[in-house]
């Protein structure tokens, strides 16, 4: 335990320092991604320096999105930046009205949506998947906020997403077979947890049960050689059991949980480099949280002692230049932050760490 507050604190210093250098904005791999972990890390430490790390990240952000000609993908660039202000605001980490703030981004994704209709991928890094993630999380802010206007035009535009993604996996350009190794960004887990949040808010409902319909027979007969990719895949058939009861994914998910060995995964399947979020431990453990709070079983968790071991012994913290770029990561997903948000939800870290 001792050990793994010695790593979040030499991480922290890692990241107070790369904040100040130049990197991308974006929300998976750039500043808006660290500029989360340090308000999360703020609210935990009651700590000044993080939360104007924090605030000056922010305000850096928006002072170059007026200049900057920047993606509209999810993984660097607008979709992604709008999720991530969102989420901020819902956190009660910035004060702002969404609707006005994200006015200026929302035309520019809109326009790019229109120009590229039937040209996307289906994945989550800058094709369908991740546009439909920004799309029903404005939405839903829309439908708290009682915003009639952005209410009919998100519904709109998450009902036609839906229809490209449907058109897609019927194509079979969706990547629905096993990764080799665990990565979150696999298509198939993610396009359950879309086709989910669709049917909780009512987008295209009919064409999302439709699309699962169709993905059904090959769904129950997956069964995942890694446990770390089962865990995965557990997640997304939860997310939409919570919206849409099918007794045949039913009996696959029961199939699936009792077949994940926690140890298999962090004696086995993760290396001693598998420790960021995009491909070891910090990404499991969030994805185990997040079945945590689905399914209220606390026992997908990884124990803290497997966790916090395979992030003290990896070699990635060795002093060799093969890995001083790893220590200057500040992505979300690829580097420091979200291991370090993965220690600090697992640790009982101090005040002014």
């Amino acid at each position: 335990m001792e050990q793994a507050l010695r790593k979040l604190q030499e991480i922290n210093g890692y990241l107070l320092e790369n904040a100040k250098e130049e990197n991308g904005l974006g929300l998976l791999h750039g500043k808006l991604g660290l500029s989360i972990y340090f308000f999360h890390l703020a609210r935990k430490t009651e700590n000044q320096e993080f939360l104007e790390a924090a605030e000056n990240l922010i305000e850096e952000l928006f002072e170059k999105l007026k200049e900057a000609k920047l993606p509209v993908d999810f993984e660097n660039g607008l979709a992604g930046i709008a999720w991530g202000i969102s989420y901020l605001v819902n956190s009660d980490f910035v004060e702002a009205d969404l609707d006005d703030t994200l006015g200026e981004l929302d035309d520019r994704i809109f326009k790019f949506l229109e120009d590229q209709k039937g040209k996307l991928a289906a994945n989550v890094r800058n094709g369908i998947i991740g546009y439909l993630l920004y799309c029903l999380d404005r939405l839903e802010n829309s439908l708290k906020s009682g915003n009639t206007s952005n209410i009919y035009i998100f519904q709109k535009l998450g009902a036609g997403l839906i229809n490209q993604l449907g058109q897609l996996v019927e194509e079979e350009k969706l990547q629905d077979r096993e990764p080799q190794l665990f990565n979150i960004f696999w298509d198939l887990p993610l396009t359950l947890i879309v086709l989910g949040k669709s049917t909780k808010l009512q987008v295209n409902s009919a064409k999302a049960e439709r699309i699962l319909d169709y993905i059904l027979p090959s769904l129950i007969s997956l069964f995942p050689s890694l446990h770390s990719n089962r865990l995965y895949l557990l997640l997304g058939i939860e997310s939409v059991l919570k919206e849409i009861e099918n007794p045949f994914l039913r009996r696959h998910a029961l199939f699936l949980k009792s077949n994940i060995d926690m140890k298999s995964i962090f004696n086995a399947e993760f290396k001693n480099l598998n420790i960021c979020v995009i491909d070891g431990a910090s990404g499991l453990r969030l994805i185990a949280k997040m079945l945590v709070e689905i399914t209220g079983n606390d026992s997908f968790l990884p124990s803290d002692g497997l966790f916090l071991l395979k992030i003290n012994e990896s070699v990635c913290w060795g002093e060799a230049d093969f890995y001083s770029s790893f220590r200057k990561s500040i992505g979300l997903v690829s580097g420091l932050p979200g291991i370090g948000w993965a220690l600090l939800e697992t640790l009982e870290v101090e005040k002014k760490i």
